[in-house]
């Protein structure tokens, strides 16, 4: 049990259920950790460890990474918004999900506390969030359009 955790932190604190499987981990291995509280169930297909952050698990439920603000306060430039999540998601993203239930859907159950920013192109970053250069372009449009909240 403890390999799954440590495979799970070298993919960055989440990961996909086929990756788990590549490394001899069965659904059902899967299933009875997560019965058994020592993984969450971010959203179908995707676990994290139990001490991955917070606004990490938020924003794989609504469906991208950390973008914007939340992602400064990732890489360590300044503090994350209080007011809002900030998720970065490719243009074709669809059923997005709301940060605290993955079976809701933010279409269906909006929720102003979740800034979604839309990208057009691949985004560098990794699966936990958007680079800090691209953040800093992305927080600075976002105060731009008054979406952002928090001072960096």
């Amino acid at each position: 049990m403890q390999r799954v955790l440590t495979v799970i932190h070298e993919l960055g604190g989440i990961a996909r259920l086929s990756e788990l499987g590549s490394h001899g981990y069965s659904p059902e291995l899967i299933g009875m950790l997560v019965d058994y509280g020592r993984i969450i169930r971010v959203r179908k297909g995707w676990y994290a460890t139990t001490d991955t952050d917070d606004a990490l698990i938020r924003a794989w439920r609504v469906g991208g990474r950390l973008a914007c603000v939340s992602a400064l306060a990732h890489h360590g430039f300044g503090e994350p918004d209080q007011l809002a999540l900030h998720v970065s998601v490719p243009r074709t993203a669809s059923r997005l999900r709301t940060a605290h239930d993955y079976r809701q859907r933010l279409a269906e159950h909006p929720d102003a506390a979740i800034v979604v920013h839309w990208t057009r192109r691949p985004v560098p970053g990794d699966r936990r969030a958007v680079d800090a250069e691209f953040a800093r372009e992305q927080a600075a449009v976002c105060r731009a359009s008054g979406a952002a909240h928090d001072t960096l």
